[in-house]
């Protein structure tokens, strides 16, 4: 044993951490429940959305766009988008309620390794669910349209297409901020208070006076995330280029900061 260590002092190397990671996901029946959770609940609200509309807009689905019918449905990716950010704050936060958090940073001097492992196995869950929804979703909606005998929507438009591509970013992102903040907490808690705070800060925003919102709404998540999915309103829209390297921002100054922590403190 004392040889092992000494000829890795760094602990398993980058594809070790990613692996053993994986199976720690796969190991907790909460985590992959919490993603086949998120996947039904979403493709129920899509339904519900969807057949709402006529409480909602005040108009007959008859009378609306084809387009406008799946959209509603697509609103179910965000529902997702809740119960991810529960995965991805789980999924670090765990690792401190259960014990496991110092045993694991024994094993991988390299705190930072594991990090990155969770963050990546938080990335493609996130995303294989995300867009599983966002295919369900859509097809939700039509459903509806051809229940109702109507003609469906073109799923081929490309304002459609961006629309669910931006939406599938956004379960993927809030679940990796979770986990990002379930790490400088130590807590799942707080990780999950943390993402929801952040997802729900433009709406408070938009209360403060006009200037000051024009400045502190572009700089959020929520505005680049829009902005990618063409859903921005004027306040917050910029290019999609700009709003990606804004996301990329916002996940490398979590990541960052995050990292620094666990090298501050004991497990």
């Amino acid at each position: 044993m004392t040889t092992t260590l000494a000829a890795h002092p760094t602990g398993p190397g980058p594809r070790a951490a990613l692996r053993a990671e994986h199976t720690k996901f796969w190991s907790v029946r909460t985590l992959p429940g919490l993603a086949v959770t998120a996947l039904v609940t979403a493709v129920v609200m899509a339904l519900l959305f969807a057949v709402s509309l006529p409480i909602t807009q005040g108009t007959a689905i008859a009378d609306l766009a084809p387009t406008t019918v799946v959209e509603a449905a697509l609103v179910g990716v965000d529902v997702a988008a809740v119960v991810l950010i529960v995965l991805g704050a789980l999924f670090m936060g765990s690792e401190y309620s259960s014990g496991l958090a110092q045993p694991t940073f024994i094993l991988t001097p390299r705190r930072g390794r594991v990090l990155l492992a969770k963050a990546a196995v938080t990335v493609v869950v996130a995303a294989g669910v995300a867009l599983a929804v966002a295919a369900l979703c859509l097809l939700v909606g039509q459903a509806v349209l051809l229940g109702s005998d109507l003609p469906g929507a073109d799923l081929g438009d490309p304002g459609l297409l961006r629309l669910a591509a931006g939406s599938v970013l956004v379960p993927v992102f809030y679940a990796l901020i979770a986990l990002v903040a379930a790490t400088l907490t130590r807590s799942t808690g707080g990780g999950i208070v943390a993402a929801l705070v952040l997802l729900a800060l433009p709406t408070v925003l938009g209360w403060l006076p006009g200037p000051l919102a024009a400045v502190l709404v572009p700089a959020l998540p929520a505005a680049a995330l829009h902005s990618i999915s063409g859903t921005a309103a004027p306040v917050e829209a910029s290019p999609a280029g700009a709003a990606a390297v804004l996301l990329l921002v916002w996940v490398a100054a979590g990541l960052g900061a995050a990292a620094l922590r666990l090298r501050a403190r004991d497990a």
